[in-house]
């Protein structure tokens, strides 16, 4: 049995990858404790969940965002985190901005690589030339850590071609869940988007779809993030409740027909090999997602038949998408146990 130390900049409550990994461990027989990032000062500070000990570290609240008292606040939190994570066999990091910890510790190291944490900076205002800059100062940052990493795991084919286009070798290890019972189609269209709401550009485009259809769809948006309160201005008729534990996940996604997942291509990771785990979490029940055309998440979309690609800002094309989806039925080809065979080849490589 090891001792392994998961690091992640929210607090995760939930964060399904980070869980889903960290049962999956719990389950192989080792001992894991989540240190997670309470930004807010709003969560439990300890709890077990699934076997899985969690420990939400507070260090004064600290904005989302890509601001300097973010960058402070990730300062802090890492070096709390450093104080309590002595006599681990593994530190799990999430993500880029965790990824010192490990590094720093002198314990061997796992990557986990979501996201391409460098292009987070420039999601407020891509044409920032300053955001440009911070941009690159972080991305030549992480990749001169993940190479002191004892392995690196990503989310996507797209990012695994990036890193190895710039050395790093790096195992796909998805954001899929198990499948579920498909649950019925409402009657009525509703496009529902259940994640983080990190900016209201996704919501422009898909409210100049909605002001195309006739009747008008409804909407529900659960989540929260730093554009929430953008979001229920630009769409002052949406269901929003808020954010919402794994628990309540499918009595949501029983209330959609069509999951949206549209993103603005100009800060990267679009582009690079995103893709959307809610795209997944989706098709666990059923539902079918619109995407992205022209990158990695439109053809996996396409190809495994989990919804419609659209060109990003086609409001037309995105409103027919909608449309036409309404009421089918996908399946999920792959699901998590296929992940979970490749993450723990992985750990046991490191033991």
């Amino acid at each position: 049995m090891a001792r392994i130390a998961a690091v992640v900049t929210n607090p995760c409550a939930p964060d399904p990858r980070v869980l889903r990994e960290a049962r999956w461990l719990v389950d192989a027989g080792h001992e894991v404790e989540v240190h997670a990032f309470d930004r807010q000062e709003e969560h439990e500070p300890r709890e077990v969940v699934d076997g899985v000990r969690l420990i939400r570290h507070r260090v004064g609240v600290t904005p989302f965002g890509g601001t300097v008292a973010t960058a402070r606040g990730i300062g802090k939190f890492r070096k709390a985190v450093q104080r309590e994570i002595a006599d681990v066999d593994i530190v799990h990091c999430h993500d880029a901005d965790t990824l010192a910890v490990g590094i720093d510790s002198g314990t061997p190291t796992l990557f986990d690589m979501h996201d391409l944490h460098h292009t987070w900076v420039r999601m407020q205002n891509p044409g920032s030339w300053l955001r440009r800059r911070v941009s690159a100062v972080q991305q030549r940052k992480m990749l001169s850590q993940a190479v002191a990493a004892a392995a690196v795991i990503t989310s996507s084919t797209g990012f695994q071609t990036w890193l190895e286009e710039r050395g790093i070798a790096a195992t796909v290890v998805e954001n899929r869940p198990l499948r579920q019972e498909p649950l019925p189609a409402p009657e009525r269209l509703t496009v529902g988007y259940l994640g983080v709401i990190r900016e209201a550009r996704s919501f422009e485009l898909l409210k100049q779809a909605l002001d195309l259809m006739q009747p008008r769809p409804q909407v529900l948006i659960a989540g929260d993030g730093i554009a929430a309160s953008a979001v229920a201005d630009l769409l002052p008729q949406a269901e929003m409740p808020g954010p919402f534990t794994e628990s309540e996940l499918p009595g949501l996604m029983a209330r959609i027909s069509v999951m949206y997942a549209l993103y603005p291509p100009e800060r990267g990771n679009i582009m690079q090999g995103a893709l959307p785990a809610k795209m997944f979490e989706a098709a666990a029940f059923g539902r079918p997602t619109v995407v992205n055309s022209d990158c990695h998440m439109g053809e996996v979309c396409e190809s495994e038949q989990l919804g419609r690609a659209v060109p990003w800002g086609d409001a037309q094309a995105l409103a027919t998408a909608l449309t036409e989806v309404h009421g089918s039925t996908v399946e999920l080809q792959h699901d998590a146990e296929r992940e979970r065979t490749r993450f723990l080849e992985v750990v046991n490589r490191l033991l």
